[in-house]
C-alpha cells in the first residue's frame, strides 16, 4: 500500500505550499450578454460573466478545497481515488475517434473523464503536469472532424469536457490552444446545438437527452461568451426556457419516470447546468427550485435494497454505482445523510482495487465533480428510511421494508405503462431482498449497440423482440402468453403502510383477455411476503401464468418450489382455486442472437387453465435458513 500511494501523499504534502493565483493579464474582459424579450424573467443571468474559472468553481472554491481535503474522511479518500486514476491514466495515449454503431459515446465519456480529473488534478495540486496532460487530451478532441451531432448527447459530453478543462486550466494554456478550444466549442457544439428543430427540443414527452444536451451547450456557451456573445445569449437563454419541462418526469414526489440509471444520467447534467449558471451568472432561477427534483434524490435510496442493488425497473442496472449528484443533493437538500451508499461505493474503489491491474474498473467520470459539492470531516450517519412507501407517478411502485441490516427484507411492485420512456413490459412485476439476497432477477438494460446492429428498431415497433425487454423475461402475469398491452397503464389503487400491503390494478393491459386483474404484494413478517392474483372474466380454457425470475438453483414439487442461492433457501408456497402446475425453465439462453446470454437465469412458472368467473392465484415466499 506504501508504494501505491506515495506519490499521491507526495501531492498531498504539496498542498500546504502551492502558491497563491495571481490573475492573468490576457483574461477575457467581463461581458454583459445582451437582453431579450423572452427571458425578462431571467434578468439575474444577464450580469456580466466573471474571468476564468467560472464554471462550477471559481478560485475561491478551489482554494477551498485545497484546504478541506485534508481532513480525513470522505472527501479526502475521494481526492485520493482522484489522484489514483489520474496517475493510472496519465501514460496512456489520448482517446482517438472511435464511433461505435451510431455513437461516439464512449469517447466522449472517456474524455470528459480524463480531462475533469486531470484538470482537477492541477487545481488542487498545482502540479502543471496534470494541466498539461488534460490540455493534450482537449486538442485530441479539438481535431476531431466533428463529436457526432447526429446523436447529440455524444457532442454534448465532449462539449462538457471541453468546456470544463477550458475554464478551469485557462490561465495555464497558450494563447492558441485556446483559440483551438474555442473554435471546437464553438464548430463542433455550438452551432450544431443552435437549432430549435433538434429532437430533444421538439418531443412531446421529455427525458434525459432535454437535460444532458442543454447543460453541455449551456457549458460550452458560458466558457466562449466572450468571443461569441450572441451565440453564447441565444444558447443559454434556450435552455432556460426549455429544461424545466423536465420537472413533469419528477412529479409528484421524485419518483423519476426513466428509472435509476436514467435518473443519474440527466439529472447529473442537470446539476451541472445548475451550478454553471450560479458560477458563471449568479443565479440558476427556477432550475433548482422544482420541489420534486429536490426530492428524487432521497428516492434513489428508497430504490435501494438492503443488498445494496437497486430497484432497476426499466433500463437500469441492478448495481448501485457511485453518483457524483447525490453530492449536490445532500448539500442543496441540508440532508447529509442522502450519501452514505456514496461513501461506500467510493472507499470500496480506493481500498479494494488493486494497485495496479488493466481489469479495474475506472470511478465515475463525474469523480471531479463531486469534490465540488462534498464537505469535509466524517461520513455522516445514513438517513433513516420508512418501512412502507409509494408513488403514483407515472410509474406507480409499493416499497416495504421489516427488518434492519444487510439480511433484512425489502419487496416492492411496479405499474406503469411498457410505452413510457426507457421502460420495458415489467407492468406487475416485483422484487425480493432477504437474507442478504437478491431472489428476483430483472435483467435491465441490454445492449444498444448489438441490438441496433442486427437491425432491431430498440426505440419503435422492434422493442418487444428484445427478450431483456419483453413479458417473457419479466415476474409478470401472462395470459395465453400474449404480451400485455403496451399502450396501457397499471395504477396502485390500494396501498397500506401500516399492514405493508399494495395492490395493482393490472386490467386495462389485459383489457383484450379478462375483465379484471389484480396483484397484491403483501409482507407477513420479517421473512415472509405473500403475492396474490386475482383473475376475472377470463375465457374458459385461457392459461394463466405466474412467474418468478432468479437466478438462484430450483427445485419445485407438487406443492410450490425452493430456491438456493448464496447459501440462503426460500421456500415458496403455492395455493389456488383452480389444478396448477408448476414448471422450471432454463432460460439462460434466450431465441435471438441479439439476446445476451443470461448464466443461470431460471423462469418458475404456476399455470392453471381458466374455468371458472373468478379465480385467485396465491404464492407465499419465506425464507427457510
Amino acid at each position: 500500500m506504501k508504494s501505491r500511494f506515495f506519490p499521491i501523499l507526495t501531492a498531498l504534502a504539496a498542498l500546504s505550499v502551492m502558491p497563491a493565483r495571481s490573475p492573468a493579464a490576457d483574461q477575457p474582459q467581463p461581458i454583459a450578454l445582451p437582453a431579450s424579450p423572452e427571458t425578462a424573467a431571467l434578468q439575474p443571468a444577464r450580469r456580466a460573466l466573471p474571468p476564468h474559472p467560472r464554471l462550477l468553481a471559481t478560485d475561491a472554491d478551489f482554494a477551498r478545497i485545497r484546504s478541506a481535503v485534508t481532513t480525513p474522511g470522505p472527501l479526502h479518500d475521494t481526492y485520493l481515488l482522484l489522484l489514483e486514476t489520474a496517475e493510472r491514466e496519465y501514460a496512456a495515449p489520448p482517446f482517438p475517434r472511435e464511433v461505435i454503431g451510431r455513437r461516439l459515446l464512449g469517447t466522449s465519456r472517456n474524455a470528459l473523464r480524463r480531462i475533469t480529473h486531470f484538470a482537477m488534478a492541477y487545481r488542487l495540486t498545482g502540479d502543471k503536469k496534470w494541466a498539461a496532460r488534460a490540455e493534450q487530451e482537449m486538442l485530441s478532441v479539438a481535431a476531431f472532424s466533428d463529436w457526432n451531432p447526429s446523436h447529440f448527447l455524444d457532442t454534448a459530453e465532449a462539449a462538457t469536457g471541453v468546456a470544463l478543462g477550458y475554464d478551469w486550466l485557462y490561465d495555464t494554456l497558450s494563447p492558441d490552444t485556446r483559440r483551438t478550444l474555442r473554435k471546437a466549442l464553438v464548430t463542433l457544439a455550438l452551432t450544431p446545438g443552435d437549432n430549435d428543430k433538434n429532437g430533444w427540443r421538439r418531443t412531446a414527452t421529455p427525458n434525459n437527452w432535454l437535460q444532458v444536451c442543454e447543460a453541455g451547450l449551456t457549458l460550452a456557451a458560458l466558457a466562449v461568451a466572450e468571443d461569441n456573445p450572441d451565440l453564447a445569449w441565444r444558447t443559454i437563454e434556450r435552455a432556460q426556457r426549455s429544461v424545466p419541462k423536465i420537472f413533469s418526469t419528477y412529479e409528484p414526489d421524485g419518483a423519476y419516470v426513466e428509472g435509476t440509471l436514467y435518473w443519474d444520467y440527466g439529472t447529473t447534467y442537470h446539476v451541472i447546468l445548475i451550478e454553471a449558471l450560479r458560477s458563471a451568472t449568479g443565479s440558476a432561477g427556477p432550475l433548482a427550485e422544482n420541489r420534486a427534483f429536490l426530492q428524487s434524490a432521497r428516492v434513489m435510496n428508497l430504490l435501494t435494497g438492503p443488498t445494496g442493488l437497486f430497484f432497476n425497473y426499466g433500463d437500469s442496472r441492478e448495481e448501485r454505482m457511485f453518483s457524483a449528484a447525490m453530492y449536490w443533493f445532500a448539500r442543496e437538500t441540508n440532508q447529509p445523510g442522502l450519501v452514505t451508499t456514496e461513501h461506500t461505493r467510493m472507499r470500496d474503489l480506493l481500498h479494494n482495487a488493486p494497485a495496479s491491474s488493466d481489469n479495474v474498473p475506472f470511478p465515475s467520470r463525474f469523480l471531479a465533480l463531486s469534490l465540488l459539492w462534498m464537505p469535509a470531516g466524517p461520513a455522516p450517519a445514513a438517513a433513516a428510511l420508512p418501512a412502507s412507501w409509494s408513488t403514483q407517478g407515472p410509474n406507480p411502485l409499493g416499497v416495504f421494508r421489516n427488518g434492519e441490516g444487510p439480511a433484512s427484507l425489502f419487496a416492492a411492485i411496479k405499474g406503469g405503462k411498457p410505452r413510457l420512456s426507457h421502460a420495458h413490459m415489467d407492468s406487475g412485476s416485483f422484487l425480493l431482498d432477504l437474507g442478504g439476497v437478491r431472489w428476483t432477477t430483472d435483467l435491465g438494460i441490454p445492449s444498444y449497440n448489438t441490438i441496433e446492429q442486427a437491425g432491431i428498431q430498440l426505440f419503435g415497433k422492434d422493442r418487444w423482440k428484445v427478450y431483456a425487454l419483453n413479458a417473457s423475461s419479466h415476474s409478470i402475469p401472462l395470459i395465453d402468453d400474449v404480451q400485455p398491452d403496451d399502450q396501457a397503464t397499471a395504477t396502485l389503487p390500494e396501498f397500506s403502510a401500516e399492514t405493508q400491503t399494495a395492490t395493482l390494478n393490472l386490467t386495462p393491459l389485459y383489457a383484450k383477455q379478462a375483465k379484471s386483474l389484480r396483484r397484491t404484494l403483501r409482507v407477513t413478517s420479517p421473512n415472509t411476503i405473500e403475492l396474490r392474483d386475482t383473475l376475472a372474466g377470463a375465457q374458459p380454457g385461457a392459461r394463466y401464468r405466474f412467474s418468478w425470475m432468479t437466478r438462484a438453483a430450483v427445485t419445485t414439487d407438487a406443492a410450490g418450489a425452493t430456491f438456493r442461492l448464496k447459501g440462503k433457501i426460500l421456500r415458496l408456497d403455492v395455493t389456488a382455486d383452480a389444478p396448477f402446475e408448476l414448471v422450471n425453465e432454463d432460460v439462460s439462453q434466450p431465441p435471438a442472437a441479439y439476446d445476451a446470454k443470461q448464466p443461470g437465469l431460471r423462469r418458475v412458472s404456476v399455470l392453471f387453465t381458466v374455468s371458472q368467473p373468478v379465480h385467485t392465484l396465491t404464492v407465499t415466499a419465506r425464507l427457510v435458513e
